[in-house]
């Protein structure tokens, strides 16, 4: 699927990152869900929406995003983590996800985001 074909929702609390995020996103040629910066925002978002990937990060203000993680993964949706944590502080259902460190590299964040794409509509 080419990149301007493919949704990408954005969830993450921290508005200078999230417009990053949304910019680096737009510049490559997707579509930008969001951003949302908390969990009933990104739910709202979703109301008739299925994106192709989630970037989620993992620690929103005093909640986190694994409610979220786990509607969306009920929908087939590849999600990309991101998170200073590694993998372990993820819950066992979603260790199997990508996980981008941040602060993360344009380019890494853009590799998995394309790798994601690549994979919508493969089998978990």
């Amino acid at each position: 699927m080419p990149p301007e074909r493919a949704t990408v929702l954005v969830v993450e609390d921290e508005a200078l990152i999230a417009m990053d995020l949304q910019w680096l996103l737009e510049e490559a040629g997707y579509r930008v869900l969001g951003p949302a910066n908390s969990t009933a925002a990104a739910m709202a978002l979703l109301d008739g929406i299925e994106p192709d990937v989630a970037l989620l990060d993992v620690n929103l203000g005093r909640s986190d995003v694994f409610g979220v993680a786990n509607e969306l993964a009920t929908r087939k949706t590849r999600l990309i983590f991101l998170t200073g944590h590694t993998a372990q502080k993820l819950p066992q259902a979603h260790r199997h996800r990508p996980l981008v460190a941040k602060p993360y590299l344009p380019h890494i964040l853009l590799q998995a985001v394309a790798l994601a794409v690549s994979q919508t509509g493969a089998t978990e």
